[in-house]
């Protein structure tokens, strides 16, 4: 054990390794398929629909099977993480959504489609927290905004990945099915990881003083409640339950916003769109070294008081008859940074956890933050339907907004040692 924590605090005084580059680049193509797979599915909808004969309620079933598959994938994988290894947990959840990614080329009808994205969504769900929680572990404390704002840069670089694959497939009469079966890429990344890279120090440091204690070998989700773990796993939960909503009404409305309450041609809003996943890029590499050097709490305060400005705004704007459409990509470039917030929720709610229970903390946050959010969709559509799609980002963004207070009442992790953030104190007293 003395030789794991030497390795660690040598780690924390220098700058990023080869070996914690490695990771990190990992964990960003890693991110980069799965925002890819997701942008794919999306894309292809409404030709997987047409062939199949699907209905709207068979779309809208697999939608939530998906998301039902990610759920079950953020408890279940980060559980095995924490037991056998970032790696071999990393290298589960690229396989089991690649090799099913693949799958839905082969589908034939309905139930094949629905199969093969249940299993997708479990590789996607545990994804996020396994990779979070291996970054935090190897990346230099001064270095960890830094590291988690490249890796959520995947997410805009698997957006226009995976408009590249499907202009390259389906506009030149290749077929859709051909898009998934690029999708397969990433399995071989599970060969190179468990050839290549090594596990994380912090954990084989917890498995060793497992071996001292036999409680602590017994991961549970009863360990998140104890005491000294609870105030954290529920500051983590609700982060990313506020946290969906703000995803929601950002990402997903902001299209329809465009369309609906500006009048502006599907064209033109596809145009406007990728230009805001280009801004995001940006705002999720700037958002983590800002962290880093004025501290997590502030820092997300003012990405998502300034998207909350920029919705206001827009309620205002849409009053306004004849908007220039200058004005609208302004707004769009605002939305675009504003998307950096979730650079330091992943950032903040993977290092609040002690290490024996990160992966495990981490990933029940995001399942109980995804099942939560599930609901806003249904919301947002009341209030579009009843005043306006832009009232209803307005009241996704409100929501987002409490994680300001939320992120408050815990500690500052910015700089900081894992170790020095949460003392774990032995299992069992």
């Amino acid at each position: 054990m003395q030789e794991e924590n030497q390795k660690i605090v040598a780690q924390e005084s220098l700058e990023m390794t080869p070996y914690s580059w490695k990771v990190l680049w990992f964990v960003f193509f890693a991110w980069v398929f799965d925002a890819a797979d997701g942008t794919i599915y999306a894309l292809t909808l409404p030709i997987i629909r047409e062939e199949f004969g699907l209905s709207l309620w068979q779309m809208g079933m697999v939608g939530s099977i998906f998301l039902g598959g990610a759920v079950i994938g953020s408890i279940i994988l980060p559980y095995l993480a924490d037991r056998k290894g970032r790696r071999w947990g990393m290298a589960g959840c690229i396989g089991l959504y690649s090799i099913f990614s693949g799958f839905t080329g082969i589908a034939q009808n309905f139930y094949h489609l629905a199969l093969a994205r249940f299993f997708t969504g479990s590789g996607t769900g545990g994804e996020w927290p396994i990779g979070a929680a291996y970054l935090s572990e190897v990346v230099p404390a001064k270095k960890r905004g830094f590291a988690m704002g490249l890796m959520q840069s995947g997410y805009p670089v698997g957006y226009f990945l995976a408009a590249a694959i499907f202009a390259g497939f389906v506009g030149l009469n290749l077929g859709w099915r051909g898009c998934y079966f690029i999708l397969l890429i990433p399995a071989g990344m599970c060969f190179w990881v468990l050839m290549t890279l090594k596990e994380s120090e912090r954990w084989l440091k917890g498995r060793e003083e497992a071996k001292l204690d036999r409680n602590k070998a017994n991961v549970s989700f009863r360990e998140l409640f104890k005491p000294e773990y609870r105030k954290f796993t529920i500051i983590g939960t609700l982060l990313h339950i506020f946290g969906g909503f703000y995803s929601w009404g950002l990402v997903l409305w902001f299209p329809s916003v465009l369309m609906l309450d500006f009048n502006i041609d599907k064209l033109t809003t596809s145009y406007i769109t990728m230009f805001m996943w280009g801004i995001a890029t940006i705002g999720y590499v700037v958002a983590g070294p800002l962290s880093d050097k004025i501290g997590r709490k502030p820092t997300l305060t003012i990405f998502v008081t300034s998207s909350l400005i920029c919705v206001s705004f827009i309620n205002y704007l849409k009053t306004i008859p004849g908007v220039p459409l200058s004005a609208i990509y302004v707004i769009a470039a605002l939305i675009g940074c504003g998307m950096g917030a979730h650079t330091v929720l992943i950032s903040y709610s993977s290092e609040i956890f002690p290490s024996h229970v990160r992966s495990l903390g981490l990933g029940l946050a995001v399942a109980v933050g995804k099942g939560t959010s599930m609901l806003a969709p249904f919301i947002l559509g009341v209030i579009a339907q009843k005043y306006s799609v832009s009232a209803g980002v307005l009241v996704a963004v409100c929501i987002g907004w409490l994680m300001v207070p939320t992120i408050f009442t815990g500690p500052e992790t910015a700089q900081k040692r894992l170790e020095d953030i949460i003392t774990s104190p032995t299992i069992g007293q």
